[in-house]
């Protein structure tokens, strides 16, 4: 009987996911072809697509896209992961009664992700900034429980941070709310080191990075599909793509404090990751260590290569939180890694995927992770840092491939009794579809974005002993995730104690005290006093209530006792007719319907 309604419920919203698939693996397809083509063109070349919404009641207005290398490669990235996770959640989430809002609100977000990509105006780039905060927030509180709703408290309290932060770069920079004028508005300016700073600052708190970190593994409360899309390729990867938009406004020591930040962070998710049992949360500190990866390579100034490891770790990243979240349904909804075992021999279709995203995590030779953090590595260990850099991008390969090699031998291992076991069956082959679809685009997309990203791109070769150190780095960290999968708590740090270890590491070193729930509650009760003080007193009180709005009610009130009924009849006749002739007017030239200017820009 629950199959029979599972099947009618799947059969009744057919029609709409494939409806949504189709837009967006169509717009995907498209931003493709933009992608290529703008690569023909060379670097600094980009398009401006206007669209007219004007000649409408002689106001004229217009609205711009801005497509170039970056935009069009991100935004393909996003639309294909969107169509497979839709795809993916009709089956996922079948019996769900609110299947169609969770749709609903997955398209709002991926629409708000596109407008912020896309956007050359300051005002739109706005709004899809602070969309993404938005649907993020309604999407974590999904399941409506404790648990959900605390998560998506602590990830609004932390990006309202950053949107206030934002709103502040906006109105202190632009003298013109077009990017075209952008570098213009800030020549001849004295506070442009401040307005890095409050991109800075605003960047790291949508990007998860410290002192801001805690929100990212808390917002896994959230339905893996959510995890897939928001959490891999959209929401956290945004303070990224605004670096890369606005990476001129930094300052050498706004570079220099996102060094630090962001290799701290980097060893705090590394660390935490070799101590958690949750296999969900490890995937979510995996993904902050990579993005705190980006931000070392933008960091350095290797903006290109930043951003190919954010498309390539997108792509792999997504399919990581599908896969494991079929061996999750398929357990019975157990996120816990060591009952999680022997899935080798009973799902080998999912297994095999996970295996597969893990090594692309690890950047194994010829997998797509390979493609970009190999080349990371190689500006870091090629640049001026000298031993200090080496050092620490030594330590960020050996704790990245030991938390993935830990979770890896424990998932094909044998089950651990004494902690129960579940009766795990082979997905669906609904399922597995989305799954292999995102498999291929994940193996496929390294080899791919390197040839049209990086066409011109020249970087120094290692020396020998780098090469070696890396080796042997490998090495020592897939011996010493072994060694942590053997143990029955997890953990293989012998110098802390394990009590220690556990409170601290597990718990992010108690990041969401500092970074989600002081921070975000002073801002909110800051928020609320000025609501009071200058709105509900300054504006309704004084200004509205004494002022324009007690002249505008009384002026309506005279008019009203010296005109009769027949005015109203009157100027309703001369509105529409107003109305009606402008409407005729606009079909002869209307041109919001198809693109009115093609125009190409060079940037200098």
């Amino acid at each position: 009987m629950m199959e029979k309604k599972f099947i009618v419920k799947i059969a009744n919203s057919a029609g709409m996911i494939q409806g949504m698939a189709f837009i967006l693996v169509s717009f995907s397809v498209l931003s493709a072809w933009l992608f290529f083509f703008t690569s023909e063109l060379g670097e600094g070349w980009f398009l401006c697509v206007y669209f007219g919404l004007s000649e409408w009641l002689l106001c004229d207005c217009s609205f711009c896209f801005m497509a170039d290398l970056y935009s069009c490669a991100f935004s393909s990235v996003v639309c294909l992961i969107s169509t497979w996770v839709v795809l993916y959640t009709a089956f996922y989430m079948g019996g769900d009664k609110s299947l169609r809002r969770f749709m609903f609100l997955v398209m709002l977000f991926v629409i708000s992700m596109n407008l912020l990509i896309f956007s050359p105006s300051m005002i739109s780039l706005m709004i899809g900034w602070d969309g993404l905060g938005v649907f993020s927030y309604v999407l974590v509180c999904y399941y409506l429980d404790s648990g959900s709703c605390g998560a998506a408290a602590l990830t609004i309290f932390s990006n309202r941070v950053g949107d206030f932060l934002f709103i502040l770069f906006i109105g202190g920079s632009c003298v013109s709310f077009d990017l075209e004028w952008f570098s213009i508005s800030l020549e001849g300016m004295e506070n442009w080191c401040f307005l890095g700073i409050l991109m800075l600052m605003g960047s790291l708190t949508k990007s998860a990075q410290l002192p801001f970190s805690a929100w990212l593994p808390a917002a896994m409360a959230a339905p893996t599909p959510v995890s897939a899309l928001v959490h891999s390729s959209t929401l956290v990867t945004a303070g990224v793509y605004m670096l890369i938009r606005f990476y001129s406004v930094l300052s050498d020591s706004c570079l220099k404090v996102l060094c630090v930040l962001c290799m701290v962070t980097f060893f705090i998710a590394g660390i935490g990751g070799l101590a958690e049992t949750d296999i969900k949360k490890i995937v979510a500190l995996s993904t902050l260590s990579q993005v705190s990866f980006m931000m070392f390579a933008l960091s350095l100034g290797a903006v290109s290569v930043a951003f190919f490891h954010l498309v390539v770790h997108a792509l792999f990243k997504a399919l990581m939180f599908l896969a494991v979240g079929c061996l999750m349904s398929c357990a019975a909804g157990s996120q816990d890694i060591r009952l999680l075992s022997s899935a080798a021999r009973k799902l080998p279709l999912v297994s095999g995927w996970v295996l597969i995203s893990f090594m692309c995590l690890c950047g194994l030779p010829f997998m797509s992770g390979f493609y970009s953090k190999d080349l990371i590595i190689e500006v870091a260990m090629s640049g001026e840092g000298g031993l200090g850099m080496g050092l620490l991008v030594l330590i960020s390969v050996i704790l990245t491939t030991t938390y993935s090699s830990r979770v890896l031998f424990m998932l094909f291992s044998k089950c651990d009794v004494s902690l129960g076991s579940f009766r795990m069956t082979e997905i669906n082959y609904h399922l597995s579809l989305p799954i292999s679809m995102m498999g291929v685009s994940a193996l496929l997309g390294g080899y791919g974005f390197q040839t049209e990203l990086l066409k011109s791109k020249d970087f120094f070769p290692m020396s020998i002993n780098a090469k070696v150190a890396l080796l042997c780095c490998l090495l020592f960290s897939l011996w010493w995730g072994f060694q942590l999968s053997t143990m029955g708590s997890g953990y293989g740090l012998y110098m802390f104690p394990l009590c220690f270890f556990e409170v601290v590491f597990t718990n992010m070193m108690h990041l969401k005290s500092l970074s989600g729930w002081w921070v975000g509650s002073q801002f909110q009760v800051f928020a609320w006093n000025a609501s009071l003080k200058f709105e509900s007193f300054w504006i309704q009180g004084v200004i509205w209530g004494r002022g324009v709005g007690s002249c505008i009610s009384h002026t309506g009130h005279l008019v009203r006792e010296a005109f009769s009924k027949e005015l109203n009849l009157l100027v309703f006749s001369i509105v529409f007719w107003v109305v009606l002739t402008g409407t005729v007017l606009s079909f002869e030239s209307m041109s919001w319907a198809f693109t009115k200017i093609y125009t190409f820009f060079r940037l200098s």
